[in-house]
């Protein structure tokens, strides 16, 4: 039989032998027991715009890169500035896994914005009293709203809103989890001054 001199593999090496390549529609396959060893001074990439299936879902480069910020940066601590009641951040930081907010006199009544978000992001938020100041539980509270997403409560429930507050000798918390894209979900509260609405 005469040999077909159309016939292209999908996954080939390019000429020279430089680069190995899945051309549309072929794939590098790593069967049960195989694996890929990527050694000291190798580098992998994920362009931006390339998506990336983790066990059978699809996630985007670029969200996947934000969740791997997320579980590396160090504390982000937000303060109001002198006399000020509204914060200089009106967001809740994207690549930070914890997040500490700095209480103050002034800071009556401020917010703070829990945004869209990949499934997999741990936050851990705080409100912490100053323990230079003398502070009551109205003086010292911080809404947390949500916008483009879910959030829901440690039972599952679906929330508007919830507020924290503290005093010069009791902070609060709440470690949020996101459960599903765009869906944050409270799984744990330290300390007992935070108000579901």
């Amino acid at each position: 039989m005469a040999q077909d001199e159309t016939y292209q593999t999908a996954v080939y090496a390019e000429r020279g032998g430089g680069r190995f390549v899945a051309g549309s529609g072929g794939t590098f396959a790593v069967e049960s027991v195989g694996s890929v060893a990527i050694y000291s001074g190798a580098q992998m990439t994920l362009e931006s715009g390339a998506n990336a299936e983790l066990a059978g879902a699809d996630i985007a480069g670029d969200d996947l890169r934000r969740l791997l910020v997320s579980e590396w940066n160090e504390v982000n601590v937000i303060q109001f500035s002198a006399g000020i009641s509204v914060l200089a951040i009106s967001n809740v930081p994207r690549n930070v896994r914890i997040v500490t907010v700095v209480a103050s006199v002034a800071a009556s009544k401020a917010s703070i914005w829990l945004t869209s978000v990949s499934a997999g992001r741990e936050l851990y938020l705080r409100l912490v009293g100053d323990l230079l100041g003398t502070f009551t539980n109205v003086e010292t509270s911080l809404a947390v709203l949500r916008s483009g997403c879910t959030l829901l409560n440690s039972l599952g429930g679906a929330l508007a809103s919830f507020t924290m507050h503290t005093s010069g000798a009791s902070d609060c918390g709440v470690v949020l989890k996101a459960v599903a894209d765009d869906t944050w979900a409270i799984v744990r509260e330290i300390g007992n001054n935070l108000v579901e609405s």
